[in-house]
């Protein structure tokens, strides 16, 4: 699958990345053969090449990619002056290409300027950048088997999964996310059902007592951030003296039981109602906070595991009565997260 690819990618550096691409590589193109790096003098600028076409490829996959575009510049003009002095009087040099394992994230402009640049100071045919996206669609492109063989196991259908498949699946699953339209409506009604509170706990427990690999920082952090949203948004019911369980146990609600006590005092009243409308509005602000959370969690589960994850749609505050919009019913996608009182 794609998603273990990708993870694959992001814990791909050094020789172990140059050795993924020279395994696609071989599949890929029957004409394409690998150089084994010999003593002192290395591989001379040359991970593998085409001879026929005068095709050479070369492999920078370093742990961190420079931000300073100077360094990636400097080893590509380097290492095309060590395959210039060695290989051209083998097979002449018509198409070079530069492999950058970029985990994804692209390479800046000014390295495209210098490849391209190198390509008119040495005539030739071709000179190009070539990503981590274009080893995926490579892969890709051929049978399932190879396909297979390179990602090692059962790839497809298969029921080994990594530990941020496995998150995800359970964060999913736990927090009910598949009828969140419905959740959020509760919410907006001031009320969310106990079995979805226990999600939010099972949830946070999972990511709890699991050891993160921190080979991808950015979902790690946006897990670690979500499950803090929802147990903000949990303990804003269970924890607080506004919210009570219904006796049948099935849902946390604003307690809103108070009104039905005579209260002679207005001011006492108005008081009291100040607090508990308080709560509501806080309630609110931690709703959007969680909605946020999750489209950040989903950003990074669509580029780091599952392209298709809930199918592209981001998830939304639903207010189809229109509580907070005059009565307009509406869905809204928050922007950032908010400060509760």
């Amino acid at each position: 699958m794609r998603y273990r690819f990708r993870l694959l990618v992001h814990e791909s550096t050094g020789q172990k990345y140059e050795d993924l691409f020279v395994k696609v590589m071989g599949y890929a193109d029957v004409s394409f053969r690998p150089v084994k790096a010999h003593g002192n003098i290395g591989d001379r600028g040359n991970d593998g090449w085409c001879a026929s076409g005068g095709k050479y490829f070369q492999v920078y996959a370093p742990e961190h990619l420079p931000s300073n575009d100077a360094a990636s510049i400097r080893k590509m003009e380097s290492d095309f002056q060590k395959l210039d002095s060695y290989w051209s009087v083998i097979a002449t040099i018509q198409q070079y290409i530069f492999v950058v394992n970029d985990k994804y994230k692209g390479v800046s402009p000014h390295i495209y300027k210098a490849i391209s640049d190198l390509k008119a100071r040495h005539n030739l045919n071709d000179a190009t950048i070539f990503l981590a996206s274009d080893l995926e669609r490579l892969l890709f492109a051929q049978n399932p088997d190879v396909i297979n063989s390179v990602l090692g196991g059962n790839s497809f259908g298969g029921t080994n999964k990594s530990i941020y498949e496995h998150l995800v699946d359970e964060i999913t699953r736990k927090m009910y996310l598949k009828f969140w339209p419905v959740i959020s409506e509760n919410l907006i009604a001031n009320s969310i059902e106990s079995d979805v509170v226990d999600g939010f706990s099972e949830a946070s427990m999972v990511v709890f007592k699991t050891v993160l690999p921190n080979t991808i920082p950015s979902l790690e952090s946006s897990v670690k951030n979500l499950v803090d949203r929802a147990d903000a948004l949990r303990s804003h019911f269970t924890d607080s003296g506004f919210a009570y369980l219904s006796e049948d146990l099935k849902w946390w609600r604003r307690d809103m039981r108070w009104k039905k006590v005579r209260i002679d005092n207005q001011d006492e009243y108005h008081r009291k109602y100040d607090l508990y409308d308080n709560w509501r509005r806080e309630l609110y602000t931690l709703h959007c906070n969680f909605v946020y959370a999750l489209n950040v969690f989903s950003f990074e589960v669509r580029n780091h595991i599952d392209a298709n994850y809930f199918m592209g749609q981001q998830f939304t505050v639903v207010d189809s009565m229109g509580t907070y919009n005059g009565l307009r019913g509406y869905e809204a996608i928050p922007s950032g997260y908010s400060d509760t009182n």
